[in-house]
């Protein structure tokens, strides 16, 4: 194993990229692939795989949805079929929530409101004769202090 780390070291120094530190071995078989050039032409900052993605993603939904209102509000193609695409792309590969990438959260979070909320270990629960939603009576209670 440790001439993986060093083989992999030594990678990511030809390359000239500077070298990040690996907690653990698995991390070495998950590094994200980077673009440079397309085919003879070198882009202007590397690109990643993941990036490459949401950009086609995003700029075939601009397309398909460019007739409704949000989209046909603009009248600039190169904002419309240029910036949306990219700003998305920037916004997917940047942001996190709770540790997440935005689609993994957005995915949690529509799955968490369509699942059953009374589970166990994961499966839900046919209660029989327990009512889940009662209502909650609120009594309010005072605490007096007594002087001597």
């Amino acid at each position: 194993m440790r001439e993986q780390s060093v083989y992999m070291q030594a990678v990511f120094f030809l390359k000239g990229e500077p070298m990040k530190k690996l907690k653990s071995y698995t991390r070495i078989w998950s590094v994200e692939k980077v673009i440079y050039a397309i085919n003879d032409f070198r882009l202007p900052f590397p690109v990643t795989f993941n990036q490459m993605s949401w950009f086609v993603l995003s700029l075939l939904l601009v397309m398909l949805l460019g007739n409704l209102p949000p989209l046909s509000l603009i009248n600039g193609a190169l904002l419309k079929y240029v910036g949306i695409p990219v700003g998305l792309t920037w916004f997917m590969s940047q942001k996190t929530f709770d540790g997440k990438k935005p689609y993994s959260f957005l995915k949690s979070v529509i799955t968490y409101f369509f699942r059953f909320k009374v589970t166990y270990a994961g499966k839900p629960i046919k209660l029989q004769r327990v009512k889940v939603n009662e209502s909650i009576t609120a009594v309010r209670s005072e605490i007096h202090a007594l002087s001597d």
